[in-house]
């Protein structure tokens, strides 16, 4: 069902200061982290890199029942194993089913706007197709060559090994803000055209480029700038590069949802 402008920019006003306090939210136990990184003793750590990169666990007298210590060692290990024997795919599968959470959120949220009852709700599952379609097909594979790229041209050291680099968190900062300032309109751009385009919506992909791109590249700048990019920038620092793909696609779920909801708002 259609509503009117003014409605929709009281949806569009209600939804961004909730997201926003949201993302403030993550975004300060993000810097608490990063504060806390170089200052992690390597013996408490390093017990735990080696035994989640392994796929053991270690002793401990916590009286956890060796199966729950062992489920998160045992996700890591089979996540890694896809990766060493299909890596493009699993990132890309893996992005698509992360963007349909994403766009879920969104469709919940938009119920509630609009009607103040999430129960109610009618998932879209041709919308839900067409996020899954982009991330599999176009996102996931992106972000994979892209990361590729980055480390190629500039390589971020002593990330994920537990060493203390200052000049690996000013190289993976480079990254971050390459990625979420000026690739960031590629994969709008890209996740605008596959959506309409698996949703049947041909006709509105010229006004929606014309209306919609350089607001939502607007919106996207805030929300990075609020929180994500400061998330992405710990995942780049900590994490290696064949994990990194894995990382943004859970925190860009908050970003899908404020995508997938924009987007929305205006097509028809």
């Amino acid at each position: 069902m259609l509503f009117n402008c003014s409605k929709k920019h009281r949806m569009s006003g209600r939804l961004l200061p909730c997201l926003m306090l949201f993302i403030a939210a993550l975004s300060s136990s993000g810097f608490t982290v990063m504060a806390k990184r170089m200052e992690i003793n390597s013996r408490l750590t390093k017990p735990l890199y080696v035994a989640v990169s392994s796929g053991g666990s270690f002793d401990s007298e916590d009286g956890v029942d060796k199966k729950r210590r062992k489920l998160i060692p045992s996700l890591t290990g089979w996540y890694s194993n896809l990766l060493d024997h299909h890596e493009v795919a699993t990132k890309s599968v893996s992005t698509g089913i992360l963007t349909v959470v994403g766009d879920i959120c969104a469709q919940v949220l938009g119920e509630y706007l609009k009607h103040g009852n999430i129960l109610a709700t009618s998932l879209d599952k041709l919308r839900m197709l067409a996020f899954f379609c982009d991330g599999t097909f176009c996102t996931g594979p992106l972000l994979h060559y892209v990361y590729k790229l980055y480390e190629h041209v500039y390589p971020i050291n002593g990330g994920g090994d537990g060493k203390s680099n200052p000049d690996s968190l000013k190289r993976a900062f480079v990254h971050v803000l390459f990625d979420n300032f000026v690739m960031i309109g590629a994969y709008i751009s890209l996740m605008m055209l596959s959506t309409a385009l698996v949703e049947g919506r041909y006709k509105s992909i010229p006004h929606e480029f014309k209306f919609d791109l350089i607001p939502n590249i607007k919106a996207s700048y805030k929300a990075s700038a609020l929180g994500l990019m400061w998330l992405q920038l710990i995942s780049f620092y900590w994490l290696p590069t064949n994990l990194r793909v894995l990382a943004v696609n859970f925190i860009d779920i908050i970003w899908v949802v404020v995508m997938s909801f924009v987007t929305h708002l205006h097509r028809h």
